[in-house]
């Protein structure tokens, strides 16, 4: 029963995902452009996805890393939107800060504190299964690291490679390409994610063969 409501619960999150991210953001935009300046047009598509990921926050309760990793980067970007000024500066400062959470991620790597495995200790009892009083770090063994080095790597290619498409379209569409961008940006997002989703069952095979679990 238990593993049924979590399906069920998965399938609404993708639901909620797909209206908060793409289709209310891309109706805003569609419908807004023509009664407000492309720039407000552009901020206020952006309100769906930011309340939804405040909402969601609040409801699952994240005070861990990843929580406040996800709240510290949805309140950079969108203040970097609202000191944007106009609907090109949105667009290229948000193209600018994609590269700049990848850069973050680089760093991090660069440490020798991978993200990633900040990410995986929030929710290591979901990937390792076990109930025992050892902590995430008795798990942190030099065996494991490069496994979270490659994890870290992923998730930097990921606002990269976002950046870069964002870029692509913006030289070749302009601002009016802003629709087809917003789906670009879900379907990149849903194809890293289950990369990094797939990559993450691995580490915790791994972490588990080197742990004895």
């Amino acid at each position: 029963m238990e593993e049924d409501d979590h399906t069920k619960g998965s399938r609404m999150f993708v639901v909620f995902d797909l209206l908060f991210y793409a289709l209310l953001p891309y109706f805003i935009w569609a419908v807004g452009r023509h009664t407000l300046s492309d720039y407000h047009a552009l901020l206020l598509s952006t309100s769906p996805g930011f309340v939804y990921t405040l909402i969601r926050f609040a409801v699952e309760r994240q005070w861990n890393v990843t929580g406040l990793f996800l709240v510290g980067t949805l309140v950079t970007s969108t203040t970097i939107d609202l000191v944007s000024g106009s609907a090109e500066a949105m667009i290229v400062n948000n193209i600018r800060t994609l590269f700049g959470f990848g850069l973050f991620f680089l760093l991090t790597m660069i440490a020798g504190r991978p993200m990633a495995a900040f990410f995986f200790a929030d929710t290591a009892d979901y990937w390792i299964r076990q109930n025992n009083k050892r902590s995430f770090r008795d798990f942190c063994t030099p065996e494991v690291m490069p496994y979270f080095q490659a994890l870290t790597l992923l998730f930097a290619l990921r606002y990269c490679f976002i950046a870069g498409a964002k870029w692509a379209m913006f030289e070749t569409y302009g601002v009016d390409g802003y629709g087809i961008l917003i789906w670009w940006r879900v379907a990149l997002s849903w194809g890293f994610g289950a990369l990094i989703l797939l990559a993450s069952f691995l580490v915790a095979r791994r972490i588990r063969h080197v742990a004895d679990l």
